[in-house]
């Protein structure tokens, strides 16, 4: 089981008052370079200078060079803005002039207005950060040096932001209980500054340079902290919705086609063909066409950046007949593709060619409004409650059991980009909504067939946007859901 090293903050005030490089946007949560750097004046604050060792310097070069740490939050909200008339930090800019014989501008003149937009944070206002330890007694040692530095904490954010400090080692179990918001290290999240490797060895040249600034006629003030790496943050269960692109399948007179929802695989392959023929026919860049359309790839993170190709059976009544007349075509999470939007663009009226050569069915893009758009929400619009409408493919064997088949649920949501946390998850054989079939009559590619086929309904903390696609078939057709009603 894991540990984790959890420095704790508390802010007196309930109140923080930090703010992004620039000082024009607040920051939310804390960043982990500011708490870094806090650690480090707390260790050197008044007479601890003298107890300075190199096991607290190793124990700081230690956690600078580690993965960055999970936050968790108290719910906070930016309060309104308010402005001060406070001291001017400008003595440098004095001193030059006394320097050159010139009378100045008095230190007591020296006055700015600045406008504060703090936080405001609800509950026991106490900011955790936390992270996960390897199995090493070396990095043991590091985390408990750090929790008894954590102990003289004084400020965090600005000099006004008070706060009560303190650490401790935790277990999975316990870190998981930590009440509040958890905010996980993503690339598409806002980024946030956080220590790298010279950052210790940067603050205390700084420091050092701070104490020496005034030297003979001259003043250095010491440059900002740039020795820093940028780490996306966002609430893991803040659901991030994809770019998804929805087609009516027609016939060549202008009515609904209609297919076997069993059969999925073959409709995914089919609208996946259409969509390699309009890349080709835009004569777009080999590698795009192959990994991002085809899904074709050399690893895992290669092949999860591709179109996903969905089917969508028909839903929503007790006497629905759960055929496929809608498709999506669904980006990838994190930044769009350029080459993305041309591709969807040219498959309007294009044909579904099957492996025959055959047309099956026409692409017609949706309009708002139409009818069809009510059963596309189903599928997209952001709920809590989700219900597989093809079964999932799950990443492992689940031996047939319950417990182990509802981890590899969790696991698949993991594969599939989804970060919110489950509140309830069922797993079970029979369909979830009328007109699906039972998970095993439905068409798997051949490579696939040991993997375990379930449905699934999964309640989660927050309202999740979709399309929720999971599962080894999420590509091509299997582990579609759609909302259910809370």
């Amino acid at each position: 089981m894991s540990t984790w090293l959890c420095v704790e903050v508390t802010l007196l005030a309930g109140r923080y008052h930090g703010r992004r490089p620039g000082g024009e946007e607040a920051e939310w949560p804390p960043a982990p370079h500011r708490l870094f750097s806090a650690l480090l004046a707390a260790a050197h604050l008044g007479t601890r200078t003298l107890e300075w060792s190199e096991a607290k310097a190793q124990a700081f070069r230690w956690l600078e060079e580690i993965d960055p740490p999970e936050i968790v939050t108290p719910h906070a909200a930016p309060s309104s803005p308010f402005t001060l008339s406070v001291p001017n930090n400008d003595m440098d800019v004095i001193a030059r002039e006394w320097v050159r014989g010139k009378e100045g501008k008095k230190p007591s003149e020296l006055r700015a207005l600045k406008t504060l937009r703090p936080q405001r944070i609800d509950g026991d206002a106490t900011v955790r950060f936390c992270w996960r330890l390897d199995d090493s007694s070396a990095s043991r040692g590091h985390a408990e040096l750090l929790c008894a530095e954590a102990r003289y904490l004084h400020h965090l954010g600005l000099g006004i932001d008070l706060v009560v400090g303190g650490g401790r080692i935790l277990t999975q179990i316990e870190k998981d209980a930590l009440p509040g918001e958890v905010w996980i290290p993503d690339p598409r999240g806002d980024s946030a500054r956080a220590p790298m490797r010279g950052s210790f060895d940067e603050l205390v040249e700084r420091h050092r340079a701070f104490l020496e600034r005034v030297s003979g006629k001259r003043v250095s003030p010491p440059t900002p902290p740039a020795v820093v790496r940028g780490v996306g943050y966002r609430r893991r269960a803040a659901g991030e919705a994809r770019r998804a692109h929805a087609f009516v399948l027609a016939t060549a007179e202008g009515a609904m086609a209609s297919f076997d929802a069993k059969r999925a695989l073959h409709v995914a392959a089919w609208l996946r063909h259409t969509s390699h023929l309009a890349a080709q026919g835009l004569g777009l860049d080999e590698l795009f066409t192959n990994s991002f359309v085809c899904g074709h790839g050399a690893d895992d993170s290669t092949k999860a950046r591709r179109f996903s190709y969905v089917p969508l059976p028909s839903i929503g009544h007790a006497h629905v007949d759960g055929r496929i007349r809608r498709v999506l075509i669904v980006e990838p999470f994190g930044d769009p593709d350029p080459s993305a939007p041309p591709v969807v663009r040219a498959l309007a009226g294009r044909g579904l060619i099957d492996e025959h050569g055959e047309v099956k069915a026409l692409l017609r893009p949706t309009r708002r409004g139409e009818d069809e758009m009510k059963m596309i929400r189903q599928y997209v619009a952001p709920a809590r409650t989700w219900g597989s409408v093809t079964p999932v493919l799950l990443p492992g064997l689940d031996d047939r059991r319950s417990r182990k088949a509802a981890g590899l649920v969790l696991k698949a949501l993991g594969q599939g980009g989804f970060t919110t946390p489950l509140a309830e998850v069922s797993v079970q054989a029979e369909p979830v909504f009328a007109g699906a079939a039972m998970a095993r009559e439905y068409v798997v590619a051949e490579h696939l067939r040991h993997w375990p086929r379930v449905h699934v309904i999964v309640r989660f903390a927050e309202r999740v946007p979709g399309p929720l696609v999971i599962g080894a078939g999420r590509h091509s057709g299997l582990g579609v859901f759609a909302a259910l009603e809370d």
